[in-house]
């Protein structure tokens, strides 16, 4: 009977020199794999900060552009952003051609285009920090664009949870029902920026993201609320005047009425008196006084109304006078800020 050959055994030992030539080859895959992983990894995060950094450095801050870098007080990543993205602050016509926007009844300060971040020359004094604020804005669509496919899930996640929370503030729904129009699609990267520089409070882990480029992000928060004041004042004055005159007007309008209904039957009254006067129809000198000194009584009661009367009008008219100027005041803010026609929700 003959012997079948032996099959060799799945866990025969191997020589020493084989198996280090094995593991050899193994470190060199690891460490190829490895080096493949790490070369992958300064490309997707190092290189945009490099990149980042030289551009800056290279970019020399005119004195205006620097002062708005100071006043931010931001941090060196955002710092890095804003220099990289070469701002510039332009008057109303290269503004306009540079962002292509023209005549518009919203204010529009700011873009971010092509990489590059245009500022409108805002010299108006009365809204300081407008300017600021701006340039933080359009920094953080910068910052924001530069987010790679798994930090933008995390930010876009906790963007979206904290605008659950302040959807119903009055600045956000205007904001927001505008750039849904406006740029549909956009939706998270203008509330990154939005957050960013209009929200006092926000989620810990989101105020932590912030810090990468504000090393105080409450001092531009604060310098947007500050020039926001300005028309929030305006807008409080007027809706107080407006609810004044509301209570004006038509006390006015009945206080004439039964002064002219008066009126007409004092003269009526007299007319009558005098009439009987000259005809000799009063049977005694005491009737004549009496009913003539009722008269006069009557007219100086009408007087005093008409006194007061008028002194509400003169009110009135100042109130009405006082408002227009409002309005004309807000006009003229909104006519400092590109041109905008008509009062709006600020845009960048």
């Amino acid at each position: 009977m003959s012997e079948r050959p032996k099959r060799p055994s799945r866990h025969a030992p191997v020589d020493d020199d084989a198996r280090k030539s094995r593991r050899h080859k193994w470190l060199r895959v690891a460490a190829s794999g490895l080096g493949t992983l790490l070369l992958s990894w300064v490309i997707v995060f190092c290189v945009p900060n490099v990149v980042d950094v030289v551009r800056a450095y290279n970019f020399h801050a005119p004195a205006p552009v620097s002062a708005i870098n100071k006043r931010l007080k931001l941090a060196d990543r955002g710092t890095d952003i804003f220099y990289a993205s070469n701002p510039q602050i332009d008057e109303k016509d290269a503004f306009n051609a540079n962002c292509g926007t023209q005549e518009r009844s919203t204010a529009i300060l700011g873009c971010f285009y092509k990489d590059r971040i245009y500022l409108y020359d805002l010299k108006n004094t009365e809204l300081d920090g407008t300017l600021e604020v701006t340039a933080a804005h359009e920094m953080l669509h910068a910052a924001y664009q530069r987010l790679t496919m798994f930090e933008r899930w995390w930010v876009d996640k906790m963007i979206v949870a904290e605008y659950d929370k302040v959807k119903d503030d009055t600045i956000i729904k205007q904001l927001m029902a505008y750039y849904t129009v406006a740029e549909p699609g956009a939706e998270i990267d203008e509330l990154h920026s939005i957050l960013g520089t209009v929200m006092a409070k926000l989620d810990p882990d989101l105020e932590h993201y912030y810090t990468k480029y504000f090393n105080d992000r409450a001092a531009v928060v604060a310098l947007n609320t500050k020039y926001n004041q300005v028309f929030n004042d305006i807008q409080t004055q007027s809706e107080a005047l407006e609810q004044k005159l509301s209570i004006e007007e038509p006390e006015i309008t009945t206080l004439l009425a039964q002064y002219d209904a008066d009126r007409t039957k004092l003269e009526a009254d007299i007319a009558s008196f005098n009439a009987r006067a000259k005809a000799n129809q009063f049977a005694t000198q005491a009737a004549f006084n009496s009913e003539r000194s009722g008269l006069l009584t009557r007219i100086d009661e009408l007087n005093t109304r008409r006194d007061i009367i008028n002194a509400k009008v003169v009110t009135y008219n100042a109130d009405v006078e006082a408002l227009n100027k409002l309005s004309m005041h807000t006009n003229e803010l909104y006519q400092s800020m590109n041109g905008a026609e008509a009062m709006g929700t600020l845009k960048y």
